[in-house]
């Protein structure tokens, strides 16, 4: 008969640590796997909102450049009035964005506005009424002197006033932070001297 010797206890040692080395090597492997389908999953994801964004985007563009060309043909009878003004207002509102990013007050913004739509009116009213104009004709060039008075006087209003660096510096520096920090560091030298006294 031949008797299997049981195992001693050094061997039953090493075989349960490879097991545990296998155990932990398949718990590994399977969270590898499962992170890479989570990963997977999540670029699909991730990929398929950034098409959704993309065409909301341009179906906004395609509202917008359409109504404008709309506006064109429909208010003023021709469709490259409506590209014209249609650019002159994102330049408008660019410049005004820019200035608002400069802490100019929306009050002012909003007052050259005013006196640009002011302005265009009067000139409508006056090349329609006044010299027999046709109306639409009238109307665009209206609206166009209107978006270029617009900005005209937003760039006039800011170069009289000017631009308040010393509140726009204040506005990103951290003089809260810097305060407490001197503060701290005043503390610490005051309970831990640096340098023995003499």
């Amino acid at each position: 008969m031949n008797e299997q010797v049981p195992p001693g206890l050094i061997d039953q040692v090493r075989a349960t640590f490879a097991a545990a080395k296998r155990l932990v090597r398949a718990h590994v492997e399977l969270g590898k796997a499962e992170a890479g389908d989570i990963v997977d999953a999540v670029k699909r994801v991730v990929g398929l909102v950034l098409v959704a964004l993309a065409l909301v985007v341009a179906a906004g563009l395609l509202l917008f450049i359409g109504g404008m060309l709309f506006l064109g043909e429909w208010l003023f009878g021709s469709i490259g009035w409506g590209v014209l003004l249609g650019f002159l207002l994102f330049l408008d509102l660019a410049l005004n964005a820019g200035l608002a990013a400069l802490d100019v007050r929306p009050s002012r913004l909003g007052l050259f506005l005013l006196i640009g739509v002011v302005v265009g009116v009067a000139v409508a009213l006056g090349l329609a009424v006044g010299l027999g104009w046709e109306s639409r004709l009238a109307a665009a060039l209206g609206t166009l002197l209107a978006l270029i008075v617009w900005p005209i006087l937003a760039g006039v209003g800011v170069a009289r006033r000017g631009i308040d660096g010393d509140a726009l510096k204040a506005k990103f520096t951290p003089d809260a932070t810097i305060d407490e920090t001197k503060e701290t560091i005043e503390w610490v030298r005051a309970r831990l001297p640096l340098a023995p006294k003499s």
